[in-house]
């Protein structure tokens, strides 16, 4: 993410404030239903935060896991309390996923998901899943650090193991949550240009990407919020489409500010139609001599 995006991100965090107060430690910590498994299983371990009664509005962070025990599958994000990924939970180098993410207002809560994990056991060992340092920001306005208590996943995959009853594979039908496209321009983003902005979340398999496509006869093309206009003149329909990783779609339209034609140029458009089809007309079908 580049560095404009970065300070919209922090702009748009220091508009969602509450009165300071007293600091608190927050856990995060994981879970799933065993923690013993045979060779050869796919086993789903949730990633949980506890604010302690604080509201947090960003969490960062690593999750460190041993690559020679257990095989990264799948990662989702569907129903997280983080609703804003700055980076979205992925692994780009052996053995480590990496995480940030922020929630305007904050959340709050005992046991609040921040995102899924589907490893795949190779071999048989033992070791853990554990943190790698977590940052967590509380909705005070200023953006203040909060200590982050972190409880690692010890595990083992046996011989002795048996396989598990269960059915990791995600039914989603619904498409994301419905949501609002704004444009604003600031001076000290983009270099003043107009930008869209927008987010949204999936309850089921969890946010794939973003499309935009700037009036009616454009194509969609890949994007990430914040956007940059290309037309800087606001006079098209601004489209957004939501994909999330079962491919369900939700497209929201945004109408042009400027309006696009205006009725003077309407009207001189239809009048040129009606010629074009009168012309057409006398020269398809001719007058019959009397």
């Amino acid at each position: 993410m580049n560095n404009y995006t970065k300070n919209f991100l922090i702009l748009v965090l220091s508009l969602f404030w509450l009165v300071p107060g007293t600091l608190f430690a927050a856990e995060i910590f994981f879970r799933s239903d065993q923690n013993v498994f045979p060779v050869k299983e796919s086993f789903l371990v949730e990633v949980f935060m506890d604010t302690e009664s604080a509201r947090i509005n960003a969490v960062e962070g690593t999750i460190l896991f041993p690559d020679e025990l257990l095989e990264l599958k799948e990662i989702r994000e569907g129903n997280s309390a983080l609703n804003f990924w700055v980076d979205k939970p992925e692994s780009a180098e052996p053995g480590k996923i990496s995480f940030s993410g922020m929630t305007p207002g904050g959340f709050s809560g005992a046991d609040r998901l921040l995102f899924g994990i589907i490893f795949e056991t190779k071999k048989l060992g033992e070791s853990s899943l554990r943190f790698g340092g977590t940052v967590a920001l509380l909705n005070d306005g200023l953006g203040t650090k909060t200590d982050v208590e972190e409880t690692n996943f010890d595990f083992a995959v046996s011989a002795s193991a048996g396989a598990a009853d269960r059915d990791l594979a995600l039914l989603d039908t619904e498409p994301p949550e419905s949501f609002t496209i704004f444009v604003a321009n600031e001076p000290s983003l983009f270099e003043g240009k107009y930008f869209a902005v927008w987010s949204t979340v999936d309850k089921g398999a969890g946010m794939d990407h973003y499309e935009v496509r700037e009036g009616f006869w454009a194509d969609f093309e890949t994007a990430e919020s914040p956007h940059i206009l290309a037309d800087q003149s606001l006079r098209k329909n601004i489209y957004v489409k939501a994909v999330d990783k079962s491919q369900n779609e939700r497209v929201v339209k945004m109408k042009a500010q400027n309006g696009g034609l205006g009725l003077a140029a309407w009207t001189v458009l239809v009048i040129i139609i009606l010629v074009v089809i009168l012309m057409l007309r006398k020269k398809i079908w001719p007058k019959r001599p009397e």
